[in-house]
C-alpha cells in the first residue's frame, strides 16, 4: 500500500513540475510527454486541481499561485531571511548590481531572495530557483564550510556537470577553490554558470560556524575588473558578518 501511495505522490509531482517547467498543457500532451496513461494524468490533474494548487481552462492546466503562497511562508520561516533582509538591499545598493542570498537544500543552491542595484542586469533569478553547488559562486562558498565527507557525498549524488565550457568538473580543481575560499573568505565565478558574468559570494556562518547560505554579487565580466572584485568582496564580506551576528538575535 506505501509503494503504491509514493508513486501516486511521485506520479503527482512529476505533473506538477512538468506544468511548472513549460507553463501549461493539456491532458494527452502531457501524458504523451511523462510517459503516463492518460486516464492516471488525468485523474491526477483533477485532483489537484481540487486541492487549487493547479486550475483549468479549456482543456488547458496550468500551476496556480498556491505554491507561491507556501513557498513564501517557508521562506520567512527561515532565520537566516529574517537576518540578512535589510543587508541584501543594502549590498545591492552600495555595488549598484545584482545581489541574492541563497541557500543549500537538496544538494542544491536555491534563491531564497533577490535585490537589484540600479545597475544590475537582468538574470531571471527569482527566489525559488535551483543551481549546481558546484558552478556557482555562492555554492562553492556554502561548499567550503560544508564537512569534507558531506561535499564527496554531493559529488557523488549530483556529479559534477559542466553548465558552460568553465565549469569546474574535475573533482580536484573543485577541492583547490574550496580550500582558496576558506583562505580568503569568498568565492568566485567566472563564467561557470552563465556566460559573460563575475559573481562573488561570501558564507554566511551561525556562531557554531556552521553555513547557514551565502549572499551572492553578479554583474558583467566588462566591469567587474580587479579592483572592483576586491570591492564587492569587501561589501558581502561585511553583509555576511552583520547578517551572521543578526543569527543570534533572530
Amino acid at each position: 500500500m506505501g509503494g503504491t501511495s509514493n508513486r501516486s505522490v511521485e506520479r503527482a509531482f512529476k505533473l506538477v513540475d512538468e506544468l511548472a517547467e513549460n507553463g501549461s498543457g493539456g491532458v494527452s500532451d502531457l501524458a504523451e510527454r511523462l510517459d503516463m496513461p492518460v486516464s492516471t494524468v488525468h485523474d491526477y490533474l483533477q485532483a489537484l486541481v481540487e486541492t487549487g494548487y493547479i486550475t483549468v481552462d479549456e482543456k488547458t492546466y496550468q500551476t496556480t499561485t498556491r505554491f507561491l503562497e507556501v513557498g513564501h511562508r517557508q521562506r520567512h520561516r527561515l532565520e537566516v531571511f529574517k537576518a540578512v533582509r535589510d543587508e541584501l538591499e543594502d549590498v545591492a545598493a552600495e555595488t549598484g548590481e545584482h545581489a541574492t542570498l541563497l541557500i543549500e537544500e537538496d544538494d542544491q543552491a536555491v534563491i531564497l531572495a533577490v535585490q537589484e542595484g540600479p545597475d544590475a542586469i537582468n538574470l531571471f533569478a527569482y527566489p525559488g530557483a535551483r543551481m549546481p553547488l558546484h558552478a556557482t559562486a555562492p555554492g562553492k562558498a556554502m561548499l567550503a564550510y560544508m564537512p569534507a565527507d558531506r561535499v564527496d557525498d554531493i559529488i557523488d549524488r549530483q556529479g559534477l556537470v559542466a553548465v558552460t565550457s568553465r565549469t569546474i568538473t574535475d573533482p580536484e580543481v573543485l577541492f583547490e577553490q574550496l580550500e582558496s575560499v576558506r583562505q580568503q573568505g569568498y568565492a568566485i565565478d567566472e563564467g561557470e554558470r552563465i556566460a559573460g558574468m563575475v559573481c562573488i559570494a561570501a558564507p554566511i556562518l551561525d556562531k557554531s560556524d556552521q553555513v547557514r547560505g551565502s549572499i551572492c554579487v553578479c554583474g558583467p565580466q566588462s566591469r567587474i575588473d580587479e579592483t572592483r572584485r576586491n570591492e564587492i568582496a569587501d561589501v558581502i564580506q561585511r553583509a555576511a558578518n552583520v547578517t551572521q551576528v543578526n543569527l543570534d538575535y533572530v
